[in-house]
């Protein structure tokens, strides 16, 4: 494991968000002290957690944890919709998922705020004040949610990622991010860190 933990704001303000990497799929973190639920909602959904994860990806594919090559290749090229999976975790990710790297990144209270915003806008409330789970999610106490945005072999849940971090502040690229590895890799030199990518895994959600 590896948890990294690096100031893009100044110390004395702001909030952290993690970068969790399972390998090849990567989401982002809070802690639901941190999130306003008028912006968010859907977390009331999740009242005993201490934080919350959140990715984005195919529906099909994300929602089927027996999915396989063909399943992939649908997403990669014929993607009919996306999700948002929400995941309530009782405990700091680098406890609940104890074989994810995690990189902790501080931000300033705005660029927070432009990250959560982003996040939240994903979600296709359909007109409504809050959207209702889709069904249950990957882990015990999670739930999918409808998404806006087009899945594709070049927009991936990791792309996702560094785009909701690049609308947050962070000097990363989105573009050409479609693994886990190229994205984790971005976001350590956004963050001045030299260390090399973890391998790249062929599966996409």
């Amino acid at each position: 494991m590896l948890i990294l933990l690096v100031a893009v704001g100044p110390a004395a303000a702001g909030r952290t968000v993690l970068a969790v990497n399972i390998g090849w799929h990567v989401g982002l973190a809070f802690e639901t002290g941190d999130l306003d639920r008028a912006g968010f909602p859907e977390i009331a959904d999740f009242p005993g957690a201490r934080w919350i994860e959140v990715g984005w990806g195919d529906e099909s594919f994300y929602r089927d944890p027996e999915a396989g090559v063909a399943a992939a290749l649908r997403a990669a090229f014929a993607s009919t919709g996306t999700v948002l999976h929400v995941v309530a975790m009782p405990a700091h990710p680098e406890r609940y998922l104890p074989g994810a790297e995690v990189v902790a990144i501080r931000l300033e209270d705005a660029q927070f705020d432009r990250l959560m915003a982003y996040v939240s806008g994903s979600i296709d409330r359909g007109g409504r004040p809050r959207a209702a789970a889709l069904g249950p999610g990957l882990y015990p106490v999670s739930g999918f949610y409808p998404a806006h945005g087009e899945f594709s072999l070049n927009r991936t849940c990791n792309t996702w990622v560094a785009e909701a971090l690049a609308a947050a502040g962070l000097a990363i690229d989105p573009d050409g991010v479609a693994q886990a590895g190229t994205l984790m890799a971005r976001l350590r030199g956004a963050l001045g860190e030299e260390q090399p990518p973890a391998p790249e895994p062929s599966e996409l959600r």
